[in-house]
């Protein structure tokens, strides 16, 4: 923690130094706003849509350092079983909540309705040894991270922001502590490299896409605090071959505490990498992730992986994904995959639309029971993404 607050001690003065010599007249602003619709033909899947505004301001001093202020709002209607990626998973198998992953045992169905949320409001201070934030904001380990291509922005097989079916289980970006206060560092890319940490107190916030807050009926609440994370990324263009190759490490941890249940839960640990590579039209990638889920006692790790390419084409891009995700605490495995083709209409519209398989397999406890149930969602994925 001491470093990135350090830097934000070093940086104060010299910004506040500079201010002081200068009129504020001369900042840049930008705003923009995002509309994202996603649905699937797949069984009981509603149409699923989120909305974003964007606002930010900055100037740069005499003294070249680049100071600002960022703010996100998001509006989101996603599937009100599992609203979040976190929730019920259905099964009747499990000591409790994962406090990575957010998923639980439990047969009964949530019904989440339309959710708003701040997910950015931060400062920052860039200059020539890196840039620190202060807000509300995603930590370095998520914002580094590199993966698997896919046709879809929002409704994605891994990671989904939208989750029509309410059976996306694949996550492998490192995100622990979702929109939480928390105080980040990145260093500047030297040679293609950059790494950052975060630290963040206590994981309270119910962003839209990561709910650590999140409590599940029937499951003990957990608490995740003292989050530190950290993450190094890599993106270089190869000289010969012009191939651009992305990579990315990241590592979080964080104390989990819950009343009811404090003889289970400890520390939270989780890891995470991911790489890709880009052609001229062709791109692949794969990302993979692995989290004890909070647990010092007892199964409960989560694990994920998944892998994809696109291709461009007549003016379109076709793509191919396949994941899997294994949540030990929930007696959870899943495999998904999805084939399809984007194209944008406009420099702000863009289209995509294929056909996605997703299979889900939970072990049972009932003594006469079968040992295993299995609960699939396949059907046609159409998402309409514009940009304002």
């Amino acid at each position: 923690m001491w470093k990135p607050l350090t830097l934000l001690a070093l940086l104060g003065p010299l910004a506040g130094q500079a201010i002081a010599q200068e009129d504020w007249e001369v900042w840049e602003t930008e705003s923009g706003a995002e509309v994202a619709v996603a649905a699937s033909t797949a069984d009981g899947a509603p149409v699923t849509w989120a909305t974003a505004l964007n606002l930010s301001t900055n100037r740069i001093l005499d003294n070249g350092l680049e100071i600002g202020a960022v703010g996100r709002f998001e509006l989101q209607q996603d599937n009100p079983h599992r609203a979040g990626f976190s929730g019920a998973t259905g099964s009747d198998f499990g000591l409790g909540q994962g406090a990575f992953s957010g998923l639980a045992p439990g047969t009964g169905h949530e019904h989440v309705g339309t959710r708003a949320q701040l997910e950015q409001a931060y400062v920052y201070a860039e200059g020539g040894y890196g840039e620190v934030r202060l807000g509300r904001d995603k930590s370095v380990a998520a914002r580094f991270y590199e993966g698997a291509p896919s046709l879809f922005l929002k409704a994605s097989t891994a990671n989904p922001v939208l989750d029509p079916t309410g059976r996306a289980y694949i996550r492998t970006d490192n995100d622990l502590t979702g929109p939480a206060l928390k105080v980040s560092y990145a260093s500047p890319r030297i040679l293609g490299v950059r790494a950052g940490v975060s630290y963040t107190p206590t994981a309270d916030v119910r962003g839209l896409d990561r709910d650590p807050e999140r409590r599940v009926a029937g499951n003990p609440q957990v608490s995740v605090d003292s989050a530190a994370e950290a993450a190094i990324n890599v993106s270089r263009r190869l000289r010969e071959s012009g191939v651009r190759v992305r990579g990315a490490l990241a590592y979080s941890r964080a104390d989990v505490s819950s009343a009811l249940r404090p003889d289970i839960y400890g520390t939270v640990e989780t890891w995470s990498a991911g790489a890709s590579a880009e052609f001229d039209t062709i791109t692949l990638g794969a990302s993979v992730l692995g989290s004890n889920n909070g647990l010092d006692s007892g199964s409960g790790d989560y694990s994920a992986w998944t892998i994809g390419a696109t291709k461009q084409a007549f003016s379109m891009e076709f793509g191919v994904d396949y994941g899997e995700a294994t949540d030990d605490l929930t007696g959870l495995k899943s495999e998904s995959w999805s084939i399809g083709a984007a194209k944008e209409l406009t420099d702000s519209l863009r289209v995509a639309g294929g056909y996605r398989s997703q299979t889900t397999r939970f072990r049972r406890v009932l003594p006469l029971g079968v040992p295993q149930n299995e609960d699939s969602a396949d059907g046609i994925v159409l998402e309409i993404t514009l940009s304002l």
